[in-house]
């Protein structure tokens, strides 16, 4: 918000031809007929991007099972969103998923034995069955290989958490900037110049495979891909598929469709035959198509690092290594390229490659004395918790936007405050909740209203111990020994921040952050707050993330903002109300929507660019109006990034 902000945005917006890139200058324009305040939206659209999906699942196994549920995006893109152990019977798992999700895929891991099955969300209950399945007692370590052009060898802990590097004999022949995991015959390939060379981990040897190659070069980018036993070779914009056995040249492609710059990176397979490629400009996915790799951009920009390598474990994430001399090891989202570095070494990482585990023994190891073993339990270390459930993602960032000119209307650019989110529910071996984890960062405030946030849970008081981590700075919010909000009968309120201005780095002169082009792009520091228990909780009690999330305006903590149709909390000064613009009717279950129909908040399951300062969203979305005229219906994914979706020019892309 700015108080010299127009309150209604008159000029029209463009639709861009869904064939034009984002920073392209459009051939055609096709003008809309509504601006955006007078679009006529129904009644019954809640402006939700996520919906609510109960997965239930029967199985008949003696033994402790661990569940992975991955969402399944166009492309066969996939994004681990939970994890859940059980032993057999009937279990149920609540997900928030994207609403332009089309499908899922279960995962079931009986002690290293995986098997899935792919089911389409058609419905919000889906129903698996993996009855007749049993445990098996097999064994494995999950181990990453690293090499590097210094002759350097190294084995990377992935099974316990740790991510810690061994170093193993040094590369015979010298060094290397490539290498791939054949699992099945116990041998990591590498190429020393134009030759082929592989190192048998059972009995610790180093044998040539093949002298020279087909292709004259050497194997910047290497992969074995299990399914049909070949080495996937990538140049620049050229590929190859090489049989390891006679080294001859099985096909070559032209890869189509990579950005500038395209040097760098690696290839990675996962067990399905999936191809993923990184290189400087992204991270990609891999469509053969005759005598063409179809290369698909999943991240929205080039990576601010120097990826040289990349391998997927056998819980399908994805990891890169940079180009350094100390390098990192990075988990990057499958789903929008969203990255966490993981673990920094002393040595360099020129490549990576994956053994994956589905075949050997699991370790029977269990530190933590809570039935699940170490290579099963997603916190190893505490005997309170086992799983996780994550919205959006473990390591994705969901968006919450809002306009703060409430109960006036704004100028739909909603980024007066900018705020992201991730919600962790942890659970114990018998699935009950544990404790909830929000992080949270400021990443944009256009406005010069000092804005508070905070979320309600339907949750009873008495069952919370306790709540910390929330950055209290203004002496506006009155907190209960718990470190809940006081005041309140009903549900239990927790406020993050109580100034938004207070959890970013200030500007240098000026009121607007992140929402001008000219500015520098800061981002605030993340906020972790944790919910403790009384007791563990029933899942079905916690209600679907981000809960009821709010802002409250410019220190006026009466002046309560939530997402279309979330109820006010006991605090809230309904006096607002059915003035300015807002059309509320609390009796019916009406809130924070103008006549039109239109929010003051929407929440986008995604890391969301935000439009330029006084650029309605309609005119930074080409499809936003398509979405909300057909309810949901059409353009589901209309914030993504998309060929066509966005005009580039009209966003803060950072």
């Amino acid at each position: 918000m700015d108080l010299l902000k127009p309150i209604i945005v008159v000029a029209s917006f463009s639709l861009l031809s869904i064939s034009c890139k984002e920073n392209e200058t459009p051939s055609a324009i096709r003008q809309n007929a509504f601006n955006l305040e007078n679009l006529p939206v129904s009644a019954n659209f809640d402006f939700k991007t996520e919906q609510t999906v109960s997965i239930n699942i029967q199985d008949n196994s003696f033994a402790k099972v661990k569940y992975y549920v991955y969402a399944v995006f166009n492309g066969d893109v996939e994004e681990l969103v939970a994890t859940r152990m059980a032993q057999g019977g009937a279990n149920v798992i609540e997900l928030v998923l994207p609403t332009f999700c089309p499908r899922i895929r279960v995962e079931r891991n009986a002690t290293g034995k995986i098997s899935s099955s792919f089911h389409s969300l058609s419905s919000n209950t889906i129903n698996v069955s993996f009855l007749g399945k049993k445990a098996q007692d097999e064994n494995c370590s999950e181990t990453l290989y690293a090499v590097n052009g210094q002759g350097g060898f190294y084995a990377l802990d992935v099974e316990g958490g740790t991510y810690a590097s061994t170093a193993l004999p040094n590369l015979v022949g010298g060094g290397s900037i490539a290498c791939a995991v054949n699992k099945d015959s116990n041998i990591v390939y590498y190429n020393t110049g134009t030759t082929l060379r592989y190192y048998n981990y059972d009995d610790g040897t180093f044998k040539v495979a093949h002298q020279g190659n087909p292709f004259n070069g050497s194997y910047p980018r290497m992969e074995y891909n299990h399914t049909d036993g070949m080495l996937y070779i990538a140049k620049s914009e050229d590929m190859y598929i090489i049989n390891p056995v006679d080294n001859s040249i099985v096909s070559s492609f032209d890869i189509v469709g990579l950005e500038t710059p395209v040097v760098g990176g690696d290839l990675a397979i996962a067990d399905d035959g999936t191809i993923f490629m990184c290189c400087f400009s992204g991270l990609y996915k891999i469509e053969i198509n005759g005598s063409v790799a179809n290369a698909m951009r999943i991240s929205a920009e080039n990576l601010p690092f120097l990826p040289t390598s990349m391998a997927i474990d056998r819980n399908d994430r994805l990891y890169l290594a940079t180009n350094a001399a100390n390098s990192q090891l990075i988990e990057m989202d499958k789903v929008d390229g969203a990255w966490s570095v993981v673990q920094t070494y002393n040595h360099k990482i020129n490549d990576l490659g994956s053994y994956q585990c589905e075949i050997s023994q699991l370790a029977n190891v269990d530190s933590d004395n809570d039935g699940i073993i170490d290579a099963q339990d997603d916190f190893p270390n505490d005997p309170t918790a086992a799983h996780a459930q994550y919205t959006p993602s473990d390591i994705g960032w969901g968006s919450l936007s809002f306009e703060d000119l409430w109960p006036s209307r704004g100028d739909y650019d909603f980024n007066d405050l900018v705020v992201n989110y991730r919600f962790t529910q942890v659970a114990n071996a018998n699935n009950e909740v544990v404790r909830l984890e929000g992080r949270f960062r400021v990443k944009a405030i256009g406005a010069s209203f000092r804005n508070g946030f905070g979320f309600k849970l339907d949750i009873d008081p008495n069952l919370i111990a306790g709540v910390t981590g929330y950055n209290h700075t203004d002496n506006i919010i009155t907190l209960d020994a718990k470190g809940l909000e006081a005041g309140h009968s009903s549900g239990s309120t927790i406020i993050v921040f109580d100034d938004a201005f207070d959890n970013i780095p200030a500007p240098s002169s000026g009121i607007f952050i992140n929402t001008e082009r000219n500015s520098p792009i800061v981002t605030g520091e993340m906020i972790e707050v944790i919910i403790t228990f009384t007791n563990p909780v029933d899942p079905a009690l916690m209600g679907s993330a981000p809960f009821n999330p709010f802002i409250f305006i410019n220190g006026d903590r009466g002046r309560e903002l939530h997402l279309a149709d979330k109820p006010s909390t006991d605090l809230a000064n309904t006096g607002y109300f059915n003035t300015g613009h807002d059309d509320s009717d609390p009796a019916n279950n009406r809130y924070y929507r103008t006549e039109n129909n239109l929010p003051w908040g929407i929440n986008i399951i995604h890391e969301f660019r935000y439009p330029v300062e006084k650029v309605p969203i309609n005119s930074a979305y080409n499809f936003f109006n398509d979405w909300a005229l057909s309810s949901g219906a059409s353009y589901s994914n209309w914030y993504k990034d998309n060929s066509g979706y966005r005009v580039g020019n009209n966003l803060i892309l950072n």
